[in-house]
């Protein structure tokens, strides 16, 4: 696209048409220290940053133009537009109506991420296939992932985030879907919305972009979701304990590193292992199975596809180090996630300690949930906690049969840290789960800098 292209796509006014002709914009950039040659910058106003007072920054780092809320002090070429997001989305909606290709849209309150690589390596047995990368989820994510989708691309499977109504809506409508997948429904965001069945509700916005021939796949075993069979005409489900599912596992076994299960599929069971560990990975390579299924791959080549799959950073990563077995999962956590953290710890060999941080954005429920978090400590030797929570998390684990002389309270990461060297031996497996916010990849690098 051209200058003009782009002012006529998201119906904005093109300034310093002059100089538009001898500019070749070739990618749209939010952040100006990436704004090269040839970038568009993209100037969004933020809660705390706005993109508009980064211009001349953006400008020595080579961008050719901008587009943006308000007139510039510029030579370079720009786009006015009453809002940069929008007009992103509008961009990236226009490119998406000039691909040939299938698209799998990924939203759930738990598990998003992970079974998106899961069906990225079942698609790519079949297509040349693309994926989110990382967690470019948002309004402003998607959109730039979308827009850097090869012309080529058969495939691609995207992943879609959101803390309250309305923006499920408008990813599905850019990115118009031909599968969705909801992984379950969980009490992320309930600081926000209140109740389980508004999240569902915000989730099912999925559906207001879905091709009106496209399939919707559930999970199955979720309380909510199970019962969504009216909700659209094409829906198939997929679990562990529902064998009314089209798609489920059985004869599951875990195994240093990795899962083995029978997946029984509407065209035959097959033996699938997957080179990670816990029961929740089971549901996300299953959904992923559902996808292939319905996109015409074989459940056989799905689960050849499996061997490709690698874990995302700080995402449950289960390694050997300094004598210890570490499972590292501090990427976020919600009280779905902690309990298939911990089932994960349960399973493994050796003196086991769990070391939680705060879940975050739990709302009016966070002494209930973290309470209940505590209360599935059963088996697990020593809990190490940090942050506000802490009480509520040793309130349920001793009422689960854990020993007080057993439990650490902390008030931070280098604390953390300080005790575990004090209380950890080599041979002892540590689990490291908290929001986000909580940073516990930090308590981790400390304690293994102190006990090398």
């Amino acid at each position: 696209m051209n200058f003009e292209q782009i002012a006529r796509v998201c119906g904005g006014k093109l300034m310093n048409s002059q100089m538009a002709a001898s500019a070749e914009p070739v990618k749209f950039v939010t952040d100006s220290r990436d704004a090269k040659e040839g970038c568009i910058f993209v100037c969004i106003k933020g809660e705390r940053v706005d993109g508009h007072n980064y211009i001349s920054d953006a400008e020595k780092n080579g961008a050719c133009g901008f587009l943006c809320e308000k007139e510039l002090d510029t030579k370079l070429p720009y786009v006015v537009v009453p809002s940069s997001v929008k007009a992103l989305g509008d961009f990236a909606s226009d490119y998406r109506n000039k691909l040939n290709m299938k698209t799998v849209a990924v939203t759930g309150s738990v598990g998003k991420t992970t079974t998106k690589e899961f069906i990225y390596c079942v698609l790519s047995e079949g297509f040349k296939a693309f994926k989110t990368e990382g967690n470019k989820n948002s309004e402003i994510g998607l959109p730039l992932t979308l827009m850097s989708i090869p012309e080529e691309c058969e495939a691609s499977v995207l992943e879609m985030g959101m803390s309250k109504f309305g923006e499920i809506d408008v990813l599905t409508k850019i990115a118009r879907p031909d599968v969705a997948v909801i992984t379950n429904i969980g009490f992320s965001h309930i600081e926000y919305l209140k109740t389980q069945e508004n999240i569902m509700k915000a989730k099912l916005e999925i559906l207001n972009g879905l091709s009106p021939d496209g399939t919707l796949i559930l999970n199955g075993d979720d309380a909510l979701l199970k019962n969504q069979k009216d909700v659209w005409s094409k829906t198939v489900f997929y679990g562990i304990g529902n064998k009314e599912c089209e798609f489920f596992a059985q004869d599951i076994l875990f195994d240093n590193g990795s899962t083995t299960f029978l997946a029984v599929t509407p065209s035959g069971n097959i033996n699938v292992r997957i080179p990670t560990e816990g029961l929740h990975n089971v549901y996300n390579a299953l959904a992923a199975i559902a996808v292939g299924h319905v996109l015409g791959i074989e459940p056989k080549d799905a689960a050849a596809g499996f061997a490709n799959y690698k874990n995302a950073p700080l995402r449950q990563d289960v390694y050997e180090k300094n004598g210890y077995t570490i499972i590292e999962d501090c990427y976020n956590a919600s009280p779905a996630s902690m309990q298939s953290a911990l089932e994960l710890l349960r399973f493994k060999n050796g003196r086991k300690i769990a070391v939680l941080g705060d879940m975050l954005e739990l709302g009016s429920l966070a002494q209930e949930l973290h309470k209940q978090v505590g209360t599935c400590l059963h088996g697990i030797d020593l809990l190490v906690v940090y942050g506000n929570h802490n009480d509520d998390y040793a309130c349920g684990a001793v009422s689960s049969g854990m020993k007080e002389e057993n439990i650490f309270k902390c008030e931070n990461t280098s604390e953390v840290a300080g005790v575990l060297s004090r209380i950890a031996k080599k041979g002892d497996v540590l689990l490291f789960k908290a929001s986000r916010g909580m940073r516990a990849e930090d308590a981790l690098k400390l304690f293994l800098e102190e006990n090398k």
